[in-house]
């Protein structure tokens, strides 16, 4: 009875998964097919966000897009067959690139903007958002769980960002970062196969 019950929940649970992303596919700038949005996902201004084709946003991830050059052009775009994980968070105030396969873990934090704090007679709630630099994550990479990537930093081509990094300036292609702030750790060394 149990595993009827399990069966019946799992169902339900990616029925809902179909609704909730036929939903809200129309509310984007674009949307690939087989892309799927995960429950509870926050959508800030979706029409300033691209999807590709066989993308996976996790639950409760939070696309939080704004049109800071006024131009209304899409502000993140996230490229074919890239995961984002549950609870991550992404900023793109003018322009977030996400290429294609990559992989985003759980909670990781990214933002091409940061809050503004220079008047000390203000809280700095109260003084809004600044763009500080291009965020460009290059097809392939994988950004580890509870990374944060600050503004200006481009992570490319298969490299890895290990688990709770904080990475603060560029990371090579095929090249694993870790740490806070991150440093380097070690080049990836391509594998023949059979050996």
């Amino acid at each position: 009875m149990l595993k009827l019950l399990w069966t019946l929940f799992r169902g339900l649970e990616k029925a809902a998964l179909l609704i909730h992303t036929f939903i809200a596919r129309p509310r984007f700038a674009a949307w690939g097919p087989r892309s799927r949005l995960g429950l509870g996902a926050i959508l800030e201004s979706p029409e300033l966000i691209e999807v590709g084709a066989n993308v996976g946003i996790g639950r409760h991830a939070w696309l939080n897009a704004m049109d800071d050059r006024k131009d209304g052009m899409p502000t993140l775009r996230i490229g074919d067959g890239t995961y984002i994980g549950r609870f991550a968070h992404i900023n793109a105030w003018r322009n977030v690139r996400i290429g294609r396969d990559v992989l985003i873990a759980d909670r990781v934090f990214i933002s091409d903007c940061e809050h503004a704090f220079a008047d000390t007679t203000v809280p700095i709630r109260l003084q809004g958002d600044i763009f500080r630099g291009n965020v460009m994550l290059m097809d392939g990479c994988w950004i580890g769980v509870g990374a944060v990537i600050l503004p200006g930093v481009t992570v490319g081509r298969n490299a890895v960002v290990a688990a709770n990094s904080v990475v603060n300036r560029d990371v090579a292609e095929l090249t694993v970062v870790g740490g806070v702030p991150a440093k380097f750790i070690r080049k990836i060394v391509p594998q023949i196969a059979g050996t």
